[in-house]
C-alpha cells in the first residue's frame, strides 16, 4: 500500500486544505501544514475506487434501494471485526453520523431538555445539542495527571444527570482521548442510563481505528438485549476508509418503535436516501477493505509512536498522550504557559502547523491540541521539524 505517497489536495475543494476559508489572513499567509479536521490524506482502498469506477462507467445515477448485499457487508463487518451479530432489520441508513445525532436529538427530546456528554469530546456533540435548543450536561472524564490518561468516574457521571436529561451521547472509542472503553465501564454507563430512563446514543465512527493489538472495541448494543433496546449505535465507513464526502452512514436501532420513529423523522426531513455512490463505496469497503485497513493501522501506529517520541525529545514542554485508538493525537501544551488564543496563533503563524484547538472539545480541552496523523510519514516529520524550529532555541555561533 502506498501510504507514503503524498497527494496534493490544495486544489481539490478539500476543507482541510483551504486556509482561506478557515483562517485569518495572517494565519493563512504563514502557510501552516494542515493536520486538523479528521479526514485522511490517503486515497481510499483500491477495491472501493474500483467499485466507484464501475458505478460511474455505468453512467446512471437514479433512485436506489438498500440491497441485500449491502446489508450483508455492513452487518458482516460488525460480526467479523467485533463479534457482534447485528441484524439487517436493525439497520437504518443516514447521510452522516452528525445528521444522525441531530435527528436523534429532535426525535427523542424536546426543547429545554438536556443531553449528557463526557468532555473533552467531539465538537459536534455540543453543536448538535445546543443548535437544537437543548442543554448540555457535562460529566467530564477524569484526567490523571500522573499517568496522563483519562478515566470514567461512575459517581460523577450519575451526579451530573438532571431530571430533564433524556439522552447520553457516548463517544466509543472516545474522540479525542483515544480511550477504548472496557466492558465494565460501558456496562456501568448503561446501567445508570437505564435507571434514569436515558437513551444511549453511541457514536462508533472510530470503531475500526484500534491501535493497541490486545484491546478490543465493544459495540454498546453488544452488551446484552437490555442495553441494545435502550441504545442507538451510529457507524460509518467514513473515518476508516476516508469516505466522508460520499455521505453514507448506518444506524443500528434494535428497538422497533424507536427505529420506526427515526425512519419517520428521516422521511419528514427528506433524508430517506443516502448517496448512491456512498452506498457503493460503503459496501465495497466493508466487503473487501480489511487487508488495506490492517496495513493502515500498522502505518498509523508507527506515525503515533514517531510523533510522540520526536516531540517529547525535542520539546519537553509538550506531552503527547498515549492512545489506544484513533489516528488523532491528543497533545498537552499547558507546559508552554500560553493562553488559548496565544497558543493557537503561535502554532499557526510561528510553528506553521495547523492542529485542532483543544477548546473545541469543551473547556476541559483548554491548553490542548488535537493532531491528525493520518498522513504520509514525511508530512508528520515536516510538522515535527516546523515545531522544533519554532520552539527549540538555536545554539549561539
Amino acid at each position: 500500500m502506498h501510504f507514503d505517497l503524498e497527494v496534493d489536495r490544495r486544489h481539490t475543494s478539500s476543507i482541510k486544505w483551504a486556509p482561506q476559508r478557515n483562517l485569518t489572513a495572517d494565519e493563512a499567509a504563514a502557510d501552516p501544514l494542515p493536520m486538523w479536521v479528521a479526514d485522511m490524506d490517503f486515497p481510499a482502498p483500491p477495491p472501493v475506487v474500483e467499485a466507484l469506477g464501475k458505478a460511474v462507467r455505468d453512467g446512471i445515477f437514479g433512485y436506489t434501494f438498500r440491497t441485500k448485499s449491502y446489508e450483508e457487508a455492513v452487518c458482516g463487518w460488525q460480526k467479523k471485526r467485533f463479534g457482534w451479530d447485528a441484524q439487517p432489520q436493525w439497520l437504518v441508513q443516514v447521510p452522516s453520523v452528525v445528521t444522525a445525532l441531530n435527528l436523534i436529538v429532535k426525535t427523542f427530546s424536546h426543547p429545554g431538555d438536556a443531553v449528557l456528554v463526557q468532555p473533552p469530546v467531539y465538537a459536534h456533540f455540543f453543536t448538535s445539542i445546543v443548535e437544537n435548543g437543548r442543554h448540555v450536561v457535562e460529566a467530564p472524564l477524569q484526567l490523571d495527571e500522573g499517568t496522563r490518561s483519562y478515566g470514567f468516574d461512575a459517581e460523577a457521571f450519575e451526579a451530573a444527570i438532571t431530571p430533564k436529561t433524556r439522552l447520553f451521547f457516548l463517544c466509543n472509542p472516545h474522540n479525542p482521548t483515544g480511550n477504548i472503553w472496557s466492558k465494565a465501564d460501558l456496562h456501568r454507563m448503561g446501567e445508570i442510563c437505564l435507571r434514569h430512563n436515558i437513551l444511549v446514543v453511541s457514536d462508533e465512527i472510530h470503531q475500526d481505528m484500534i491501535l493497541t493489538p490486545h484491546r478490543k472495541h465493544i459495540p454498546f448494543a453488544a452488551l446484552g438485549d437490555e442495553f441494545a433496546q435502550n441504545s442507538i449505535v451510529c457507524t460509518a465507513p467514513s473515518k476508516t476508509f476516508n469516505l466522508a464526502g460520499l455521505k453514507c452512514s448506518n444506524m443500528f436501532i434494535v428497538n422497533e418503535k424507536r427505529r420506526k420513529d427515526v425512519q419517520s423523522a428521516l422521511a419528514r426531513g427528506g433524508m430517506s436516501f443516502v448517496n448512491m455512490l456512498g452506498a457503493v463505496a460503503c459496501e465495497a469497503a466493508y466487503r473487501d477493505g480489511e487487508p488495506w485497513l490492517e496495513e493502515l493501522l500498522a502505518y498509523i501506529r508507527e506515525n503515533q509512536r514517531h510523533f510522540a517520541a520526536a516531540v517529547h525529545q525535542a520539546i519537553p514542554a509538550l506531552r503527547v498522550f498515549e492512545t489506544d485508538a484513533l489516528y488523532l493525537a491528543w497533545m498537552d501544551c499547558r507546559g508552554l504557559n500560553m493562553q488559548g488564543p496565544e497558543l493557537e496563533k503561535f502554532m499557526l503563524t510561528k510553528a506553521r502547523v495547523w492542529f485542532d484547538r483543544g477548546p473545541r472539545f469543551g473547556r476541559q480541552g483548554q491548553g490542548f491540541m488535537r493532531v491528525n496523523l493520518a498522513c504520509p510519514r514525511s508530512r508528520v516529520q515536516e510538522a515535527i521539524e516546523r515545531m522544533k524550529r519554532a520552539f527549540v532555541p538555536k545554539a549561539p555561533l
